[in-house]
């Protein structure tokens, strides 16, 4: 039994592929984007290990971490919701046994994931594996990958849903990540040393120590595997206390009392219902609505199914200001980026990154969603008009990219001084509205070129991330090789954030600015015209 749930577990996994993507082709992507930026030097505070020989374990950890912590906590979640953890109860299988299957199942990914980035370290930098420290690195694995599995199913026992499960998880993980030595950012002392207070930073060195060939000491690092055990076993005493095999009972209340305010639950006592006769004006005081109603209609709907999606709403507003806040407090005012503060530069960079996700991610896997489901098949039959419902989908990207370019300015305007001039509004705001027409362009693509929503989003997050450290939002521009610099101005995103940097810091329209606005509107149409031509309103058979 326990075999067979493993079995299910992992196939489970390798069906959602933007766990596949994050767990394994992000940490490889990472890996490949930052050595190939910062070469293979050495690090003078780590006893002069290469660069690669120190990048590599430690992208190797946070893969094995978003299988062991994000993945399997996912997947709990989305069980419990679905009532297959309450069902379980009722049949030979004991639940453990189901809960013991994904467990195993998650510490086999995590090890894949350490395997792949790690071979990829070997063949393509060199990387050593330091074979009298192995056993220690096997140790510090496994104890590692246990605390994270009991922290996820501690997070899963107090998430009320799977969305929010998702969006804790991912902004947990992520959020450590700056701070315990994953992403190469340089932190003020109390920083750095709030990151030791945490399991994953700990995780990350004592492997990184592991594949350090010119350490001598060849044993496990206790203090680390101590600290880790601790967390793992809080993780575990909340699991034990609060885990429920039912979905989260605030859910269910909620569901109760929306069913009986709309009568969808009767009573046996409850009367049959009378038919109460209306009286109708005359003609034509009724008419059908009109179709900017309709299509307004179908604009907030989106908007707030958008945003009850904690995941959507913390990668495309959260996540942007977050980063804003982060690099513009650690580095202050007084750096410069392309010629500008810092602030200055990241508030609109990121505020494309944030547009970027709502329209080219949100977007596209909302529609092959509803198309999956044949919502945009059964809408063919009703009177709303097919293309009020597309222009609600547009108009909520839009909307929602608005907002999110408002977020990241106005805490950059109170926090860090970032100033857009009366006389670069207009010009700022012109710039956005051609961002948010072309990303959302690119969106209605990918809808149209892939079947499941799943896959959609995959692609999306597969490009978007890389084309993002190679197009000055994460990574500066003069740092990177010819090749990547190549190919970030092949695509629009580079052309987007040099716009909106350039008309909200007032430099003006001069043949450059209007040279990236050409290649967004080439991009913008291009796609426009392949969406239009190849867009499908129910599935392929």
């Amino acid at each position: 039994m326990l075999r067979s749930q493993f079995r299910y577990a992992t196939r489970s996994f390798w069906r959602t592929p933007v766990a596949a993507f994050f767990t394994l082709v992000f940490p490889v992507s990472f890996v490949v984007v930052v050595c190939a930026i910062a070469g293979n030097a050495t690090i003078s505070d780590r006893s002069g290990v290469r660069f690669a020989q120190f990048l590599v374990p430690v992208f190797a950890v946070f893969g094995a971490c978003m299988a062991a912590f994000v993945s399997l906590a996912l997947g709990v979640a989305y069980a419990r919701e679905a009532g297959v953890l309450k069902r379980l109860r009722s049949t030979p299988l004991p639940p453990w046994v189901h809960l013991a299957g994904r467990v195993a199942s998650a510490v086999y990914v995590s090890l894949l994931a350490f395997a792949v980035v790690t071979v990829v370290g070997v063949v393509a930098y060199d990387v050593d594996i330091v074979w009298r420290t192995l056993p220690a690195v096997v140790l510090t694995f496994v104890v590692g990958v246990a605390c994270f599995a009991a922290l996820g199913l501690a997070l899963v026992s107090i998430a009320p849903t799977p969305a929010a499960t998702q969006a804790l998880a991912n902004g947990c993980l992520i959020l450590l990540a700056f701070i315990s030595d994953v992403f190469v950012v340089q932190l003020p002392q109390w920083l750095a040393q709030v990151g030791w207070f945490f399991p994953l930073k700990h995780f990350v060195n004592a492997v990184a120590d592991g594949f350090n060939p010119f350490l001598a000491d060849n044993g496990p690092a206790w203090g680390h595997l101590a600290v880790m055990l601790a967390w793992g076993t809080a993780g575990a005493l909340v699991a034990l206390r609060f885990f429920t095999w039912e979905p989260h009972p605030s859910r269910e209340h909620r569901s109760r009392r929306g069913a009986i305010s709309t009568g969808a639950v009767p009573t046996r006592s409850a009367p049959a219902p009378v038919p109460v006769p209306v009286t109708l004006g005359p003609a034509t005081d009724v008419g059908a609505p009109s179709w900017w109603r309709l299509a307004w209609g179908q604009t907030r709907f989106t908007a707030v199914k958008l945003l009850r999606d904690p995941l959507a709403v913390f990668f495309a507003i959260v996540f942007p200001v977050l980063l804003l806040v982060f690099f513009s407090a650690v580095y202050g005012r007084e750096a410069t980026w392309g010629g500008l503060p810092l602030p200055q530069y990241l508030a609109p960079a990121l505020a494309v990154y944030g547009v970027a996700v709502m329209a080219y991610v949100s977007l596209p896997s909302t529609l092959a969603d509803d198309r999956s489901r044949l919502v945009l098949k059964r809408l063919r039959g009703t009177p709303l008009p097919s293309s009020a419902y597309l222009a609600g989908r547009i108009g909520a990207a839009a909307l929602l990219g608005a907002a999110t370019v408002v977020a990241v300015f106005a805490v950059g305007a109170v926090l860090f001084g970032v100033r857009v001039g009366p006389a670069a509004v207009v010009v700022t705001a012109f710039a956005f509205a051609a961002v948010i027409a072309c990303l959302t362009a690119l969106g209605l693509l990918l809808a149209s070129l892939i079947e499941s929503p799943e896959s959609v989003t995959a692609v999306a997050l597969v490009t978007l991330l890389p084309l993002s450290m190679v197009s000055d939002i994460f990574v500066n521009s003069p740092g990177l090789p010819t090749v990547m610099s190549a190919i970030g101005w092949t695509f629009p995103l580079r052309h987007m954030a040099a716009l909106t940097v350039a008309a909200s810091s007032g430099q003006g329209l001069g043949t450059a600015w209007w040279g990236h606005l050409g290649v967004i509107a080439l991009w913008g149409l291009a796609a426009a015209a392949v969406a239009w031509r190849t867009f499908r309103w129910e599935p392929r058979s």
